[in-house]
């Protein structure tokens, strides 16, 4: 019997010990401090404010277009550094064309990075965006909105920063400017 009882609070403990700390990614500013580094929390995206952007969409305006495939990954695993904690994440990545001609293509980029050039997240306000949205071809990010106008219909609003900054002690100027229109309203394929 001692046995039996050994072996129940031996299971036990190791299941509470594997649990996750989970909260719904909506939320996660009402919860404060979070601990990112101990492996234990996960940002879900309970309230599925990812899934309508899930899928292909696609803008085309006279001689350009622009497809653009979100993909939600569940649970993934961030560590670097002391870091180690998991989200569900919005990534994909964008082919450009103009007059035919595929002027950038990230379909080959590995989304299982931590950093990766499309990758969206939901502010506290509860919006989906992000600051890490990357034009390959000016080689800078910029800031990007999603918004839902229909279930076939995705508003894209970009923002790039003007200024200069320092990039370690270089001080690098950032202009106006990406080779793709920064507001575009996609449809979904």
């Amino acid at each position: 019997m001692n046995k039996i009882v050994l072996i129940f609070i031996l299971i036990f403990s190791i299941q509470c010990k594997s649990q996750n700390n989970v909260i719904d990614l909506k939320d996660r500013c009402n919860h404060s401090p979070l601990n990112r580094n101990d492996g234990n929390l996960y940002t879900k995206d309970i309230s599925n404010i990812y899934d309508p952007f899930i899928g292909v969409w696609k803008w085309i305006s006279g001689n350009r277009e622009m497809t653009l495939t979100l993909i939600k990954q569940n649970k993934y695993q961030y560590q670097s550094g002391i870091t180690n904690y998991y989200e569900d994440r919005l990534v994909g990545y964008y082919v450009y064309k103009e007059n035919g001609i595929t002027l950038i293509d990230t379909s080959g980029d590995n989304l299982m990075q931590n950093y990766v050039r499309v990758l969206f997240g939901i502010y506290c306000n509860g919006t989906v965006g992000s600051d890490v949205f990357e034009d390959v071809k000016k080689e800078k990010n910029f800031s990007v909105k999603l918004e839902t106008l229909s279930p076939t219909q995705m508003k894209f609003t970009g923002k790039v920063g003007e200024g200069t900054y320092h990039i370690g002690r270089t001080l690098t100027n950032v202009y106006l400017g990406s080779t793709f229109p920064l507001e575009m309203v996609f449809t979904k394929q």
